[in-house]
Order: structure tokens, then C-alpha cells, then sequence
């Protein structure tokens, strides 16, 4: 097991429905205050934890997928899913290993998780549908409480100054804020992936994301040579 996997599985066996830091049992009020803008749908929750936020979802109409590292986190959220009386889809997710579908989900949702490298941003916005919603929320690099090593890169969620505004370039920014909340210093971010009227015209939607060894589809075949004439 990779010590990231260990790290998180160690991190989720302390305590009963932790969803990262900071650890609550209740959705995150930035997701609950912005609910109504979210394109309704299919939605995934990357770095989703023990579900909390993933479980609210599904509880309001969405269908609901939900990537973590850690299959502790999973059976955790599953538990809650079944308390709750809904269903969500998890799956024990190493992004470096994983390929997002072309135009997959109305919602994409990363609450206290930072992507570990640039690239993953392009790729979770190619996954959203046209005018599909990104909402985000992490700590700024000022929550920092000890240095974290360069092979303990798992552990950074800490976001610096812009860095957020500068990754999602190509987005409609719908809302945007660093600064204090509730005692805390965060970045909150929800955008909108624009409507590409060719996209709409051929219908290039819902596709299915896998492991990168299973290959494109003729689909995202379609679709990767569509964008590229953008």
C-alpha cells in the first residue's frame, strides 16, 4: 500500500465520518449556500472523503459519484449513503492512474482537496459538461500549521494567493472569495464551464471515465478532434 493510501486510512480510523480537514458532520455550508447554482445532475465528488457532501447530494436530486484515495473513507461514506437512505457510486481512485470522461458530469465538487499537479485542472475541466459547475473549497496557505515534506505532497490542500483563479482559466468565474470564514483562511470558488455550441450539436455528452490502460472511445475520439480545432 502506497503511504499516501496509509496516511488516509489512518487519518479516517481515528474517528466516525471525518470529511478531511476540517473534520465536521454536516455538508460544507459554502456547497449548502450555493446548491441552487449547481448545474443539477450527475455530479462527482473528488477527494469526497467519508461523503458527507456526496450524501447531500444525492439526498437533493443529484447522482452522485465519489473518487477517494482511501477505502476507509469509502466504506465510510457507503455506511452513511445506507444511514441516510440514498445511493451514491464510490470508487478507490489514484489520480495519477485515472482518465476522466469528455463532458461527463453536470457537477464536479472538491472540497479540502488539491489536485497534486497542474494538469489534473484541465483534465477535471474537460470532464464537465457544457455549462456544468465546478465548486471549490480549501484552505489558504496561511491554515498551514507544519511543513510538509516533498514526499507527503498528499497532504497539501493549501492553496496560495490566486493560485486557484489561475488554474481554472477558460471557466466563467460565478463566485470568488479568499479570506476569512468561520475562523478560518479559505479560498471558496464556484465556476462554469461555457457552452461550446458544436459540443451541444453532437451531442457529446455523458461519457464514461476508466482507467488511462482501457483507451479512448470512438466518442472521446470525437470529441478530443472537435477541441482541438478550437
Amino acid at each position: 500500500m502506497a503511504q499516501s493510501d496509509e496516511y488516509w486510512n489512518q487519518f479516517y480510523l481515528k474517528s466516525s465520518f471525518n470529511q478531511g480537514p476540517p473534520r465536521v458532520n454536516a455538508p460544507v455550508p459554502f456547497l449548502v449556500n450555493q446548491l441552487e447554482r449547481l448545474s443539477k445532475g450527475k455530479a462527482l465528488d473528488i477527494g469526497m472523503g467519508e461523503g458527507i457532501n456526496a450524501v447531500y447530494l444525492a439526498k437533493n436530486g443529484f447522482s452522485v459519484k465519489g473518487f477517494d484515495l482511501s477505502q476507509t473513507a469509502i466504506e465510510h461514506a457507503l455506511a452513511l449513503a445506507k444511514e441516510t437512505g440514498v445511493s451514491i457510486e464510490t470508487r478507490q481512485v489514484d489520480l495519477d492512474l485515472f482518465l476522466f470522461g469528455l463532458l461527463e458530469y453536470d457537477t464536479v465538487l472538491m472540497s479540502y482537496f488539491k489536485p497534486p499537479l497542474v494538469r489534473y485542472y484541465s483534465e477535471i475541466i474537460r470532464t464537465l459538461k457544457q455549462g456544468g459547475t465546478l465548486l471549490v473549497e480549501s484552505f489558504m496557505i496561511d491554515e498551514i500549521k507544519e511543513p510538509i515534506a516533498p514526499d507527503e505532497s498528499y497532504r497539501d490542500y493549501y492553496y496560495r494567493p490566486n493560485e486557484l483563479l489561475q488554474n481554472l482559466r477558460g471557466l466563467r468565474i460565478l463566485f470568488y472569495q479568499e479570506g476569512m470564514v468561520d475562523g478560518k483562511c479559505v479560498v471558496q470558488c464556484l465556476a462554469q464551464k461555457p457552452v461550446d455550441r458544436d459540443a451541444a450539436k453532437y451531442d457529446l455528452f455523458n461519457m464514461q471515465s476508466g482507467p488511462k490502460e482501457i483507451g479512448p472511445t470512438i466518442h472521446q475520439k470525437l470529441a478530443e478532434q472537435l477541441f482541438k480545432k478550437k
